[in-house]
């Protein structure tokens, strides 16, 4: 069986308090596009952010990051079954499903010399985004458009969410990455100007793009919230598999 390769943000603690904590609930959109042009259906997502955790809820997972303790769960409502660990044992796992059976999982190496160039360009567009004006900046990799961020200085999440923190995360994640993407990603979350970028605001679109087409998440709505501690919990009567078995035929 073949562990599910996409790269999902996200913790889980395992915890039975509920305790109610200041945060923030994001309503958003996400759509892929293919290289024609031809668009899937946009997905509805909601992100909660608290003391260093975002939980992400989509149609087909939920996923839960705490970047102050280095860990990441994924939970499959309809197989009603979770994985939970290490950011390091995540990406040792992803890592292994592309190697020979039986090869021990172990994180993979990144050369950061060979990484591409990262730069980040304001622009003059401008738009209003989930009701907040936002200036679009163009990150390019090696002189070629990446992404395009729509950035907003009306507020950030720097409280809840250290960029520092963040970011550390982020690369964690990215060394399991593959794929022609997997450079540029792996370069921009070790890029100073995004770094400067990301403690300036917070992004209200975001378009990626790479060789299977585009994908573009836009935000909705903001709310600040309390957000309780039980929203980073595993649904009390999961079933825990392994990566391989979360994401392979039903068994």
């Amino acid at each position: 069986m073949r562990v599910k390769r996409t790269l999902v943000a996200g913790l889980v603690v395992l915890g039975a308090v509920s305790v109610a904590q200041a945060g923030w609930v994001i309503e958003e959109n996400t759509v892929f596009t293919k290289p024609n042009g031809e668009a899937r259906p946009a997905e509805p997502a909601t992100m909660r952010i608290s003391q260093g955790r975002i939980r992400l809820s989509q149609p087909s997972a939920v996923t839960v990051q705490d970047c102050v303790k280095g860990t990441f769960a994924i939970y499959v409502p309809d197989r009603n079954s979770y994985w939970s660990g290490t950011l390091d044992e995540y990406t040792a796992q992803i890592a292994a499903a592309g190697q020979d059976k039986g090869a021990k999982p172990s994180v993979p190496k990144i050369d950061v010399a060979t990484l591409p160039k990262i730069e980040v360009k304001k622009t003059d567009d401008t738009a209003k985004i989930g009701g907040y004006d936002s200036v679009k900046y163009v990150i390019l990799s090696n002189g070629t458009t990446f992404q395009e961020i729509w950035m907003t200085k009306a507020f950030n999440v720097n409280d809840d969410l250290k960029p520092d923190n963040y970011l550390e995360c982020q690369r964690k994640m990215s060394v399991a990455m593959q794929g022609n993407a997997a450079g540029a990603f792996n370069a921009l979350y070790r890029s100073p100007e995004y770094k400067e970028l990301v403690a300036s605001g917070f992004p209200m679109k975001t378009v990626v793009y790479h060789s299977a087409g585009s994908y573009t998440r836009e935000v909705r709505s903001v709310s600040r919230a309390d957000v309780p501690d039980s929203d980073f919990s595993i649904p009390a009567g999961a079933h825990k598999k392994s990566l391989n078995d979360l994401f392979g035929p039903p068994q």
